[in-house]
């Protein structure tokens, strides 16, 4: 037994929930109440047995279990289910209880002896002929196998009742599994689309657009150094026009009389370094500015593909998916030639 449940098969009594028990019990105390066996007297055949006493064992008894329950006790509750189980107590919800209800209004005294054999645990007799009577019409009625044949109806009808229950329990159970299963499915069906139709492009997609920031700011900032180079000579210059320009004519009025391959040097190898630095920055600007348009188109193809992937109204075909992804993942641009610095004059010269 549960801790909180009255189940007595042989008198088709369930009862579950700590609450439903003490009001069961409340109404168990009124029956016997009601039933008013104290001092019954009893009688057979024109003699007489003496008396016997049930309701106040029985309201006592069941006054306890009930303060048993309120305080959280089950032993005296599951002493009195054992016990019904056995027919030594008659519970008066049972059927066997009502009829006992309904006798006591028309036979009073079969009422009673009905009573005294369906509850003999609770029924104190006056006179041992009385407890003798009694016996003998317990072995009279558990001799018959109707009265176990009764037990066994009533027993099979709560079994049958749970049964029911448990069924209606486990198709509930597996309608909740299949909506879970259903739900689970769908689920592992999207994350599946969300891989293989999102992830697979739209991180390359997101990766470009990150290469493609981190170029054109690179290309920003070459360009910005290029064009300072650019315009540091010519500010230099219009700061220190009379200084270069008296440079200038002193190494024009030495060179009248002979030709000075120094002066020339002088002027041409720092503009010759100047320039080669020059070609370099613009080298790695145009580089940059390359790398960054070519990110970005790719970016654009990936976000092309995804939305032609997710075009349920046009479906792609292999052909089309095979241009975009040659398209999206064809090599990046070569890098151009770069030299190095000249290694002497002769080769500053030559070198175009």
């Amino acid at each position: 037994m549960a801790e909180w449940e009255v189940i007595v098969p042989p008198q088709g009594i369930e009862i579950v929930g700590k609450e439903n028990i003490k009001n069961f019990l409340n109404d168990e105390i009124a029956y016997y109440r009601q039933l008013r066996l104290e001092n019954a007297l009893l009688a057979f055949a024109n003699a007489g047995y003496g008396t016997f006493n049930l309701s106040t064992k029985a309201i006592s008894a069941l006054g306890q279990i009930l303060a048993d329950v309120d305080a959280d006790k089950t032993e005296s509750l599951q002493e009195y289910v054992h016990d019904a189980i056995e027919r030594r107590i008659l519970i008066g919800a049972s059927a066997a209880g009502r009829r006992v209800a309904e006798l006591q209004a028309q036979a009073p005294n079969i009422a009673a002896k009905l009573a005294a054999v369906l509850s003999q645990k609770w029924t104190q007799f006056n006179h041992p002929s009385g407890q003798d009577l009694i016996g003998l019409f317990q072995a009279l009625l558990y001799a018959n196998p109707a009265a176990f044949g009764f037990d066994n109806l009533i027993t099979a009808s709560h079994v049958a009742q749970r049964t029911e229950k448990m069924l209606e329990a486990s198709e509930d159970a597996a309608g909740r599994l299949e909506v879970l299963i259903k739900e689970k499915t769908d689920l592992i069906s999207t994350l599946e689309d969300l891989y293989r139709k999102k992830l697979t492009i739209q991180e390359p997609a997101i990766s470009w657009e990150n290469i493609a920031a981190r170029k054109v700011r690179i290309w920003r900032f070459w360009l910005f150094v290029f064009a300072m180079l650019i315009a540091a000579p010519i500010t230099f210059g219009l700061v220190y026009w009379e200084t270069i320009a008296s440079a200038v004519k002193e190494i024009n009025s030495a060179s009248q009389s002979r030709f000075l391959i120094t002066g020339l040097a002088v002027v041409t190898v720092p503009a010759l370094l100047y320039a080669w630095l020059l070609k370099n920055i613009s080298r790695i600007f145009l580089r940059n500015l390359n790398l960054a348009d070519d990110a970005d188109h790719r970016r654009s193809l990936a976000l092309t593909y995804m939305g032609l992937v997710q075009d349920e109204k046009r479906p792609t075909t292999d052909q089309d998916r095979a241009i975009i992804l040659n398209a999206l993942f064809r090599p990046i641009p070569p890098h151009t030639g770069d030299g190095g610095p000249p290694a002497g004059l002769v080769d500053l010269i030559r070198k175009p």
